[in-house]
């Protein structure tokens, strides 16, 4: 919560209305050192949008400086990869400068297929999925598959990584999906939410002990 406010106030106090690049661009928003993959999440939603004639023109807060910031406002649209450190950003950037944004996070292959789906219709441009970059295909034909699917799994972490780990684990993984929590009461209503629809208790705890004793439980 304190670097997604830390960021929206800054961009708030930085970023200006500016003349839009020549060629269709794009924000990426919420990325951060310290996410564990954020650079490379970074790396392959880039390549997704350069795919479809998108250019990136600021990414932020990584690797952004404040000159970087005060430019935002010259992209068409915003990529909000990871709520926890972004959405107030991006939201404020909805307002300011008529940025919209994808709902859909990214992270599997059914919510990226949803998400290429969404910027195309932001952007006006025809949907075009080349998914021969997919691990998903080598693994479902693997012994791994055979010996995972079906298996029960319980599902904590922080609330974008869980919604999206708990859509693979049940969809595209074949594993049931007993339980989900997350440590960031901010996203507790959403993940209270995707535990009734899977049909199960959420958890929304930082006390790593009960997060213990609930799995020990299932």
């Amino acid at each position: 919560f304190g670097a997604d406010e830390t960021f929206y106030q800054i961009g708030k106090a930085r970023a200006k209305p500016c003349e839009r690049t020549s060629l269709m661009s794009c924000n990426i928003l919420g990325g951060t050192a310290l996410g564990v993959r954020h650079r490379d999440d970074i790396q392959e939603i880039t390549a997704l949008r350069y795919e479809r004639g998108i250019d990136v023109n600021v990414c932020a807060p990584l690797d952004a400086t404040p000159s970087d910031i005060a430019r935002r406002g010259a992209a068409h649209c915003n990529v909000l990869l990871y709520p926890e450190t972004g959405e107030a950003a991006a939201r404020w950037c909805e307002r300011s400068f008529e940025q919209p944004y994808p709902k859909t996070v990214p992270m599997g292959v059914g919510a990226t297929r949803d998400f290429i789906a969404e910027v195309c219709q932001i952007c006006g441009i025809e949907p075009n999925v080349d998914e021969s970059r997919l691990r998903l295909p080598w693994w479902s034909k693997s012994v791994d598959s055979t010996y995972l699917t079906g298996k029960r799994v319980f599902i904590f972490g922080d609330g974008t990584h869980v919604k999206a780990a708990a859509r693979v684990a049940k969809d595209e993984m074949g594993f049931e999906v007993v339980g989900v929590g997350c440590y960031n009461r901010e996203f507790a209503r959403d993940i209270r939410a995707l535990a009734k629809d899977i049909g199960v208790e959420a958890l929304i705890s930082d006390d790593y002990l009960e997060v213990e004793q609930t799995i020990e439980a299932l």
